[in-house]
Parts: C-alpha cells; structure tokens; sequence
C-alpha cells in the first residue's frame, strides 16, 4: 500500500532584519516559497477553506432548525394557552348558566324585600321631616346676623300667638254652636210640647161640645 502523500507546509519565521514571513517547503523539506506575513495573512483571512465552510454552512443549518422549532413550541404553547382559556371560559358560563335562576330569584325578592319595606320607610320620613325642617330652621338661624335671627324670633313668637288665639276663637265659635244647637233644641222640644197640649185641650172642648149638643138634642141621656 503506497504511503500517503505529504502536503507542503509552511513555517513561520523572520528576517535578519526581524521581519516575520511564511517559510513555505515541499514534502522533501525544501525551501520552496517565502512569503510575506502580512499578505499571506490577510489572504487566509479572506478566503474561506471548505472545513470553514462545512461548519458555517451546517452552524446556520442548526440555528435554522433550533429556530423552527422555537417557532413551533411557541405556537404549541399558544395552542395550548388557548384551549386552556376557552375550557376554562366554558366552565364559567355553565355556571353561570347554573346559578342565574337563584340569582334572579334573589333579585326578585329583594324587590319585594324593598317594595315592603318603602311604606315603613316613607312613615319614617315623615315623622323625621318636621324635625329635620326645625334642625335646619336652626342651623340656617345660627348663620344669620343677630338682627335677622331677633326678628325671625318675634315672627315666630307672633305666629304661635296668632295660631293660639285662632285655636281659642275656634274653640268658642264651637262652644257657642253647640249652645245654639242646644238651646234650639230646647225650644222646639217646648214649642213641640206646648203644641201637643194646646191640640189635647182643643180635642177636650170639642169633644165636650158636642157631648153638650147631644144631651140638648136628646134630653135625659148623657154620656
């Protein structure tokens, strides 16, 4: 079997001058080329050998791949995010669905709840407004200047006179009705009385009269 052929290597190393440069020699081990570093240098760096490219080429490959497959487990996990939403909203409208006659049932009776309780609340209003109308009489007083507050005083000490003294006349008016009632009443019982009497006398002398006539037209009878 024939030995496999060696390639030419090259070394480096410098000048007298202390220049570095490539030493390029054959599969013998002779001088074949001397090349400058520098310009070797940066022709190395701008070709690409086909190891380099292998790499590079199977590297964007990976990062292609492990790309896509980011690509996807995102989408998968979306998918997933997703399905787990709409389950999830699925179960909350069954419920919903479930609970909504005893929640309208609850909203009806608390209606009615409200309904009876309005009559008892409306009393109360009531019976709070004259307080409250007082306790804002006097709160608005107390912001008046003490002129103003004297002579809402004396207004209202006149209107309660006033109001008495229309309750007393009242009062009396009543009292002398019912002593008028009283007293024709009265009357009318006497004159009523005296009337009944006056007929019974009347009745009395008729009757007496015509007894008187009888006995005169037939003589020796009597009643």
């Amino acid at each position: 079997m024939a030995a496999a052929k060696k390639k030419a290597r090259r070394k480096v190393a410098r000048t007298s001058t202390g220049k570095k440069v490539y030493v390029v020699r054959d599969s013998k081990g002779r001088i074949k080329d001397v090349q400058s570093y520098a310009r070797a240098h940066a022709s190395d760096l701008r070709r690409t050998s086909k190891a380099e490219a292998a790499a590079k080429a199977t590297k964007k490959a990976k990062a292609k791949t492990k790309a896509k497959a980011k690509v996807k487990a995102k989408a998968k996990a979306k998918v997933k995010v997703t399905r787990a939403k709409v389950v999830k909203a699925k179960v909350a409208i069954r419920k919903a669905v479930r609970k909504a006659p005893s929640r309208a049932s609850k909203q009806v009776a608390a209606v009615r709840a409200a309904v009876r309780k309005a009559p008892a609340k409306a009393r109360a209003a009531v019976r709070r407004a004259p307080a409250q109308a007082r306790a804002a009489v006097d709160k608005a007083m107390k912001k008046m200047p003490p002129e103003a507050r004297k002579a809402v005083v004396t207004a209202e000490k006149k209107i309660s006179k006033t109001v008495a003294s229309m309750k007393k006349k009242a009062t009396d008016t009543a009292k002398q009705a019912e002593a008028a009632v009283a007293k024709a009443q009265d009357s009318a019982e006497k004159t009523a009385t005296s009337l009944m009497d006056q007929a019974k006398d009347l009745f009395q002398k008729a009757s007496d009269a015509v007894e008187t006539a009888v006995e005169n037209v037939i003589p020796g009878q009597s009643k």
